[in-house]
């Protein structure tokens, strides 16, 4: 994909953010590009494959982290799922599926993780952006994907998806 349309893409959050705000979010999902290309690596031995993503994420998180980008925050005190980042200053929600494996499960997974956050936390999250190999950022902007994003636009929670 040419970068002039991975661009246009951040046109909808832009409108909404910003322009600090906007920038910081091309800076984590940039990021999270260039640590997938450094680390990921297909491989059909899933342990592997779990290693891999995980490397990568880390890398990810460890190339973002600031005073204003959290990582790996608990969603409720009693469960154990946590967000990949959040963007205190956008108040933003990042999470990566690295695998190209099944990313709408993950995708519908996350979701829920941003709205039991808000449910248990003073200061709500005003969206989710959704990174994923590209194939699966493609048909999670149609069909369910799309649809589902269009709901939670009415409920006032901003969902992006985009590629690595």
């Amino acid at each position: 994909m040419p970068f002039v349309a991975k661009i246009s893409i951040f046109a909808l959050l832009y409108a909404r953010r910003e322009r600090s705000e906007y920038m910081e979010g091309i800076k984590v999902i940039e990021s999270a590009r260039l640590a997938y290309k450094q680390h990921w690596r297909t491989t059909s031995d899933e342990s592997r494959g779990d290693k891999q993503a995980t490397k990568v994420t880390k890398a990810w998180q460890q190339g973002v982290v600031s005073n204003d980008i959290q990582c790996e925050v608990p969603i409720r005190g009693d469960l154990k799922e946590k967000i990949d980042l959040i963007d205190r200053s956008a108040n933003m929600a990042y999470e990566m599926k690295v695998s190209g494996k099944n990313p709408h499960h993950e995708f519908y997974r996350d979701i829920f993780k941003v709205v039991i956050y808000n449910q248990h936390h003073a200061r709500k999250l005003k969206g989710l952006v959704f990174i994923t190999e590209q194939d699966g950022a493609d048909k999670l902007n149609k069909g369910l994907g799309k649809a589902v994003k269009e709901l939670l636009a009415r409920h006032k929670l901003d969902v992006t998806v985009e590629g690595i």
